[in-house]
């Protein structure tokens, strides 16, 4: 293979040219740039002609720190190991439905939408990048997402995580200690696992495609078992004022499926912390609406 070096956009970039006497395509190996958002190019100039981008080699972004929103061309067809893991900022992915090696998005943190080039909707792209984040690797067959049998079996993993103990996992992680895990008290680590659990509730809430409406209610239920004042913890209140507070789609779903109710709205603003003015503006907005509609139900039953 031959080895090309290009600067795209102020980015140093490398590229192994495929058959060099007769190219068919150009694997990214290596992304070198300060950058927050890139494209890469569909074609590449090598030796005055033009060369399709067919891949992105193992590791070949790994780590960026800076990198927020990434383009990549429908001429891809594989995208090797690991090549986006660590890139803890990245949000949002537009890419066709390429073959994926082992752990591409590993600890992409940030990671919100992986949309595709072919089209698509915004639930699906959701809900995608929140088992890329996951590396659940059967759910990241790229040609199958968004598919009803996909859907089906988004929702039964999410369930299957939903009816685990709280305590799954701890004992595997306690030789660990505090450094890999956070906490090795088992109190503090059945909270982190009900806080994961609202917030994949909450995901799916919010992103509706094909949703069973058994589902939906028990996913609710979830939510309203958690908030400020449930007798079972408020691990769903915990996650959305640590996580996602200046969010707005999070805390307007949060409020609508249960959330928010007459008995902790003063708690729950109270809690807000006066940089998160949006939020507690709107749960305050939203209290006041829901009493309106109970005042009037009671006129009419006067």
């Amino acid at each position: 293979m031959t080895e090309l070096k290009l600067s795209i956009d102020n980015a140093d970039c490398c590229f192994t040219i495929d058959n060099a006497e007769d190219p068919t395509g150009a694997t990214l190996t290596r992304f070198d740039g300060n950058l927050a958002e890139f494209s890469l190019p569909s074609e590449i100039n090598y030796e005055g002609s033009m060369i399709p981008v067919t891949g992105i080699g193992r590791k070949a972004l790994m780590g960026n720190r800076r990198l927020q929103k990434l383009t990549l061309p429908e001429a891809l067809i594989q995208i090797d190991d690991w090549a986006l893991a660590g890139c803890r900022r990245l949000r949002e992915v537009t890419m066709p439905r390429a073959k994926l090696g082992k752990g591409v998005f590993q600890d992409c943190e940030g990671l919100r939408k992986i949309r595709f080039s072919d089209g698509g909707s915004e639930d699906v792209a959701a809900l995608l990048s929140e088992v890329a984040r996951h590396d659940i690797v059967y759910l990241l067959d790229l040609p199958a997402a968004g598919s009803a049998e996909w859907l089906r079996q988004w929702d039964a993993w999410l369930l299957r995580f939903l009816e685990q103990s709280d305590q799954e996992g701890y004992s595997g992680q306690v030789p660990c200690g505090e450094e890999d895990y956070g906490t090795s008290d088992v109190g503090s680590y059945e909270s982190g696992r009900r806080r994961e659990k609202a917030e994949r509730c909450l995901l799916r809430l919010m992103y509706k495609e094909s949703l069973d409406a058994d589902l939906e209610k028990r996913l609710a239920d979830y939510i309203s078992g958690h908030t400020k004042g449930s007798a079972e913890g408020e691990e769903a209140w915990q996650m959305l004022l640590k996580k996602h507070p200046e969010e707005k789609e999070w805390y307007q779903a949060f409020a609508v499926s249960g959330g928010l109710n007459g008995q902790n709205r003063d708690a729950l603003l109270a809690d807000i912390p006066e940089e998160y003015a949006e939020m507690k503006a709107y749960f305050i907005n939203h209290g006041q609406s829901e009493k309106k509609t109970e005042d009037f139900f009671a006129g009419l039953a006067l």
